[in-house]
């Protein structure tokens, strides 16, 4: 019988080796915690992260077994892709597949899939509290379903309770955000069509992170009612570390070519900066670095923040990895 892999990489491991330093560690940096070196089968890790309890009280390894697929479909191409060599349409595919898993298997993505889970249960409860009459129906499954009777009286300080938001907070189970997962495929044939361009930087060390691929787009363009238009904006940047030296971008502009670009100082200090910002809790890089451990103090030190537009009338949502 194969034993199953409790310990999972949030962040794969063959990509977390092209990090390491001479010694073959990877320097974990975090707020206000000194760095850590470890090998890259300890670095990113964390029990039973893609493998929640079903039904039947097992853990399903379904999510975990795809996306080891997944990166050995992309681990061929890696060179060919830091080289700036445009990919035949298959290898595109499959790399663009693994940028798409990266982004949305990040602890970061999933907790945000775990959020609008609770988002859109609280407004089904809204609507349900809103009508006297919905509720009691509601009411009538439950006690149907669990043979618990409750009084009339009990029913309207349920109803009343659960109409302000200010009474609770929405506890939620992490796993609730795995779902998000599933678009994948439809993510990969976005990246698909974006131009790609893979940038050097030669004298600055590039950093990665438990989220390594990261969207920007220009402030100017985002509406305060439909948001920022993710992908879909014509300004989106898409970058993810392949390297110390190397970067790929994905933008909607500019033209594609067999190239690679050199990357200004600067330019690439500002990449690092976005990418602590977007990171959940840690950034990884091939060493030791004071101008990083100020970064994740800066943008890490505030803990987890909510990654979804709420509205004033919903309650505090809070994903929990257990409940």
């Amino acid at each position: 019988m194969t034993q199953r892999t409790k310990k999972q990489h949030l962040v794969p491991r063959f990509y977390l080796e092209k990090f390491c330093d001479a010694d073959g560690f990877v320097w974990t940096h975090a707020a206000k915690t000194p760095p850590i070196g470890r090998k890259p089968e300890d670095t990113a890790v964390e029990t039973n992260f893609y493998s929640p309890i079903g039904a039947d009280g097992v853990r399903n390894d379904e999510i975990e077994g795809l996306l080891g697929a997944i990166e050995s479909y992309a681990a061929p191409f890696w060179c060919k892709v830091s080289d700036g060599i445009s990919l035949q349409e298959e290898e595109r595919e499959k790399f663009a597949l693994f940028l798409a898993a990266q982004y949305l298997r990040s602890p970061s993505s999933v907790r945000a899939g775990a959020e609008m889970t609770a988002y859109f249960a609280h407004h089904t409860m809204q609507f349900i509290t809103a009508n006297k009459d919905v509720h009691e129906r509601a009411v009538d499954n439950y006690e149907t379903k669990t043979g618990k009777i409750v009084p009339p009286e009990d029913r309207e300080k349920m109803r009343r309770f659960s109409a302000d938001p200010n009474n609770f907070t929405i506890n939620i189970l992490r796993a609730a955000g795995l779902p998000v997962l599933s678009s994948m495929g439809k993510l990969a044939d976005i990246f698909c069509h974006m131009k790609w361009v893979v940038g050097r930087s030669k004298d600055q060390h590039l950093i990665t992170s438990d989220s390594p691929v990261t969207r920007t787009s220009d402030p100017a363009t985002h509406s305060p009612i439909y948001g920022d238009g993710a992908f879909a904006n014509k300004t989106v940047r898409v970058n993810f570390p392949l390297s110390p030296c190397r970067m790929l971008e994905m933008t909607w502009k500019g033209e594609e070519r067999n190239r690679v670009v050199e990357i200004p100082k600067r330019m690439a200090r500002e990449m690092n900066g976005v990418r602590a910002a977007h990171a959940e809790r840690f950034v990884y890089c091939c060493q030791r670095d004071t101008g990083i451990e100020k970064l994740c103090d800066k943008w890490l030190e505030g803990g987890n923040v909510p990654k979804i537009m709420t509205e004033p009338d919903t309650p505090k949502i809070e994903v929990k990895r257990r409940l």
